[in-house]
């Protein structure tokens, strides 16, 4: 039976929103019309109507998602075209030039959410939207403008004169067209040349006789014509320290290479800095290898130049370390070893080009922690440290080829970086990143290379945030030790879970004391940097960054959209999320996994082969802390092969649980999945204490099933997603909480309702 849902009344406007749809098997068209509007939302608002978060990019004929507070079956999503003399009129619009905005009626609403359909003749553009609660209105919200997160210059936190500044965010290159300009204190404008684009990322040339001071960088990503300028924020530009580049040839520092070596860096740092080099050779080196501040140790060539060391019964912490250091263009190689090459908490501009780690425990051994031929390795490759360890700001690693017994590279409360174009073969962990934000990963092969080696994380251990990562076009692969996740964001660990005394603008008092857990024997009790999350009642939806605690006085970065109130239930606990997973190759592993928590993070035009796909997950690990996954977005992915290890099978997924049984709402809010493909064996799959979730435009081919929702998934929306040799396309858990709304053409396929 075909069927169009209707609105509950006539809102004398378009209603652009009420797409095509199909019956539910048994369902009757009264029901379809109540599951459309939401059978569990409020029938009256209790206010204006308010907008906390909008989903976007969106383009013509897609889905919004509003979440907010005051939605009620009445509501009404007035949509404007953003243009400078105002709303403009959509093209083909039926009486254009006479209306200047489109007035939609949502087709599915929950308690705190509306989803409505930009409709299908508007012109790809930035739009700005609205919620009609009679005439209450809620503030306006644009949609497709740039969304900046952060930016980065080549000089971390600053950019140079003929350098680079890199912009990172959504929504920022849409139609190809981006382009960004400098504002001077003076308010004069200078046009910036860009270097590459993408929709999460802009990459701009600085003038090289640019001033140096304080600039605003604007914005525009083609849409919305002068309205569409966006303030990326400020940008410092000065010129870079040099240092000195005073030659020191270890040739000439006398016959034995050892000594030579050290000799050199004695010279360089009396001299303050300066580059000490290696001619052809091999150098040996005993001990511990202190670089001194400002100087590079640069061999001419990463084939012609080898460091060693000998083969250490009780290896030192690290084998190379200093700060504000370089090492360029040479080959390192050990056998038993802590840390390879480290870093200091405090270096600013450390790096490393063009230099080969072969940093390999076991050289020489047929079993671990057995004697073969005079030489005994350790008993795990556990016991080494990390090729690369770095724990200051502004560093680099790019174009290195590391093979590493444990970690190739560790990251530990290091930020603002660059990590690319560079080969990680391992044998314990590819990378561990704990406590970074704005962190550079590009263009990098991360392989497990043992039978053993795991895979690849971003962390909060013993710290309050991992933020702002753009992890782009890597290929990870062979990773099948221990929870072999090809990627995950991790870690237990939470402050508080309950009610709010009272609010107070940016202050609030909480109800009962917090209890701090994290991996610590003793937990850390300053929460600066964490998140604090509104899990439902009233605001639920929002999160704010904690800058200040006492006791059960908390503090916050900016004031409530919708203070919470007696209803509301919040958590704090560890903020993992604004992270961008873009373009990425995933083969042989586990799953790449967004582990609660993760809030506002997006995952687009990535591939997966052999591995357990992707998923975004809402959790209370140990039942330490309530760790949400919120607003994470889909877009465009791949599985080409949903088989995974032995009887597994790949899926795009998103489910929550909460270990301590303490939380019965909702886990995960706000997923999208958008235009990806599931094929070979491959579905998707809505789980458990989920809500809100988008599946739309996606195809599922060669498979037994296609789209599976749990019965405890609230509000999901499947919308015109296509089948090709699917057995069962949709097995839906409880179809009075689901809404299906099938292509127009395609065949009628009625959904198997299970419980899952």
């Amino acid at each position: 039976m075909r069927s169009a849902i209707r609105p509950a009344k006539d809102c004398g406007e378009d209603c652009a929103g009420v797409a095509h749809a199909r019956s539910l098997a048994g369902f009757r068209k009264g029901a379809l019309a109540l599951l459309a509007l939401g059978l569990s939302c409020r029938a009256f608002a209790d206010g204006p109507p308010t907008i906390v978060w909008a989903s976007d990019p969106v383009r013509p004929g897609e889905t919004v998602l509003l979440m907010g507070e005051n939605f009620s079956k009445d509501s009404v999503i007035e949509l404007s075209p953003l243009s400078d003399s105002g709303p403009a009129t959509p093209k083909n619009a039926p009486d254009a030039g006479a209306r200047q905005s489109t007035r939609i009626v949502p087709i599915q609403v929950g308690d705190h959410s509306l989803k409505f359909v930009v409709p299908d003749r508007y012109p790809m553009g930035a739009w700005v939207c609205d919620v009609l609660n009679g005439k209450q209105a809620s503030p306006g919200v644009k949609l497709n403008v740039p969304d900046v997160w952060w930016m980065q210059g080549d000089g971390g936190d600053s950019a140079s004169p003929g350098g680079w500044l890199r912009v990172f965010g959504k929504s920022l290159n849409p139609g190809g067209q981006s382009r960004g300009t400098l504002r001077g204190p003076d308010g004069a404008e200078l046009p910036l040349p860009i270097r590459a684009s993408n929709d999460y990322a802009l990459q701009f040339e600085l003038p090289a006789g640019l001033a140096s001071g304080d600039y605003t960088l604007l914005i525009h990503n083609g849409l919305g014509d002068g309205a569409g300028w966006t303030s990326a924020g400020a940008v410092t530009v000065r010129l870079r320290e040099p240092w000195k580049t005073d030659v020191f040839n270890v040739k000439d520092f006398g016959p034995k290479p050892a000594e030579a070596l050290l000799a050199a860096l004695k010279k360089a740092e009396a001299n303050g800095g300066g580059v000490v080099f290696l001619p052809r050779g091999r150098y040996p080196v005993q001990d511990r290898l202190v670089i001194p501040p400002n100087t590079v140790l640069k061999g001419e060539a990463m084939e012609l130049v080898s460091l060693y060391w000998p083969d250490f019964d009780a290896p030192p912490r690290e084998l190379i370390t200093g700060s504000n250091f370089g090492v360029e263009s040479l080959s390192i190689y050990c056998q038993n070893h802590k840390n390879v090459v480290a870093d200091t908490a405090d270096s600013r501009g450390v790096f490393l080009r063009h230099v080969r780690i072969r940093a390999n425990c076991y050289f020489g051994i047929e079993q671990a922690d057995k004697e073969f031929r005079n030489r005994r390795g350790p008993s795990s490759q556990r016991e080494c440290g990390a090729a690369i360890w770095l724990q200051g700001r502004n560093f680099e690693v790019t174009n290195c080829d590391i093979y590493a017994s444990n970690y190739a590279l560790r990251i530990m409360r290091g930020k603002v970086g660059v990590i690319a174009g560079n080969h990680f073969l391992y044998g314990g962990r590819g990378y561990s990143i704990e406590n970074t934000e704005r962190l550079i990963f590009e263009d990098n092969l991360v392989s497990g290379d043992n039978l053993l080696a795991i895979g690849n994380d971003l962390t909060t251990f013993w710290n309050n945030y991992c933020r702002n990562i753009y992890f782009a076009r890597n290929h990870l692969r062979q990773m099948f030790g221990a929870d072999r996740e090809m990627m995950t964001l991790d870690a237990g660990g939470g402050a508080y879970f309950g009610k709010i005394a009272s609010v107070d603008g940016a202050k609030m008092t909480l109800a009962d004391d917090p209890v701090f857990h994290d991996y610590a024997p003793k937990p850390h009790t300053n929460w600066e940097g964490a998140a604090v999350m509104i899990l439902d009642g009233k605001g639920a939806g929002q999160y704010r960054f904690v800058t200040a605690n006492d006791g059960r006085r908390w503090e916050i970065d900016r004031p409530w959209i919708v203070d919470p109130d007696a209803t509301s239930r919040i958590s704090i606990a560890p903020f993992r999320g604004r992270d961008l997973f873009i373009g990425n190759t995933f083969e042989d592993g586990g799953a790449f996994q967004l582990y609660g928590a993760a809030l506002e993070t997006i995952v687009a035009e990535n591939k997966g082969a052999r591995m357990d796909g992707f998923l975004v997950i809402g959790l209370n690990p140990h039942g330490w802390g309530h760790q949400p996954s919120w607003f994470c977005q889909f877009l465009d992915n791949q599985i080409l092969e949903g088989n995974g290890y032995g009887p597994r099978s790949a899926s795009f997924g998103a489910r929550g649980d909460d270990e301590a049984k303490t939380f019965d709402g909702p886990m995960v809010r706000g997923s999208i999945f958008r235009r990806d493909l599931c094929l070979n064996n491959s579905a998707i799959q809505i789980g458990p204490s989920v809500e809100d979730a988008i599946v739309e435009h996606c195809v599922v081919e060669n498979n037994e099933r296609g789209i599976v929702t749990n019965l405890k998934a609230g509000s999901v929306l499947l919308r015109e997603n296509r089948f090709a040799n699917v057995a069962n396309p949709l097995v839906v858990g409880d179809p009075s909480r689901t809404l299906v709304i099938e292509p127009a053409d395609a065949p009628s396929s009625a959904p198997d309702h299970r419980s899952r």
